[in-house]
């Protein structure tokens, strides 16, 4: 099948398993809770609706970037359909992420272009991508909170120079020729560290307290909470203990102890340190 099918058929087909899960998720009378990160909070249908209104986005603002995502964390009771219905959603979304990476080997815009043609031209692709978070059991509690990472990778001064090239181009400016001198004094086995902060994500500790007095104890689990976690719930069966966090009340990050490196980057274009010599 030509890649430009595939990706029209999988997206009428996420846009399927989309409308069949919001259906269901608005017929559903269990308990559910969702905040924002303005400090609001929204309970049963309210917090339904507003999970719902999310989801339903499927292209971008005018005035808004689009790799820039809408939250919606909290915890919606579900019964069995409702989680099913949640898991073909996720294939679903995987299954379109497949195509559209596929299309985009040759050329990284030809699906943009296609989804323009289909009447989408701001489809927000990132947001599409998300999967809706589903527990299978019922935990005790679901504290959020908030997480901010550094990724650190090694490349080796060869390939720092050619980043490095690429960017100053035919006619580089002082800065890049400042870089460029200061990278050629280097030894040439020496490393540099590419540093670069991640946004605040938002995350949920899951904890499950199992068995009981002497076989007590405790399984937690880490799981990003962008949307809303789904939990299987009974009628009538109250949500687990839960609390709410936001990007205020962050704390700040502790330097790793395991990687160290300049505190000044060494090539400011490239966001490249020098490793600390230690010993």
């Amino acid at each position: 099948m030509e890649p430009e099918r595939r990706l029209q058929q999988r997206f009428s087909r996420l846009k399927e398993q989309l409308n069949r899960f919001l259906i269901q998720l608005a017929q559903e009378s269990r308990p559910a809770w969702v905040f924002t990160l303005e400090k609001q909070e929204f309970r049963d249908q309210a917090a339904r609706e507003r999970l719902i209104e999310v989801l339903e986005r499927l292209e971008y603002p005018d005035d808004r970037d689009g790799r820039e995502t809408d939250p919606c964390p909290g915890i919606v009771g579900a019964s069995a359909t409702t989680l099913e219905l949640a898991a073909s959603l996720n294939q679903a979304r995987d299954a379109f992420k497949e195509a559209v990476l596929k299309l985009n080997r040759q050329d990284r815009e030809a699906a943009r272009r296609l989804m323009a043609q289909m009447g989408y031209p701001r489809l927000h692709f990132k947001q599409l991508y998300r999967h809706v978070p589903i527990l299978l059991r019922k935990p005790d509690s679901i504290r959020f909170t908030w997480g901010a990472t550094r990724s650190i990778k090694r490349i080796s001064r060869q390939e720092a120079y050619q980043r490095l090239s690429k960017l100053a181009g035919d006619d580089p400016s002082p800065g890049y020729r400042k870089q460029l001198e200061a990278l050629s004094q280097l030894d040439r086995n020496e490393p540099i560290a590419i540093v670069q902060d991640l946004k605040p994500h938002i995350k949920a500790n899951v904890c499950w307290i199992l068995g009981d007095d002497e076989d007590r104890r405790v399984e937690r689990r880490m799981i990003s909470a962008a949307l809303a976690i789904l939990v299987p719930l009974d009628p009538g069966e109250a949500l687990p203990k839960h609390s709410a966090a936001y990007p205020d009340e962050r704390k700040r990050r502790k330097a790793r102890s395991d990687v160290k490196i300049e505190r000044e980057p060494f090539l400011p274009s490239i966001r490249g340190h020098r490793y600390l010599r230690t010993g």
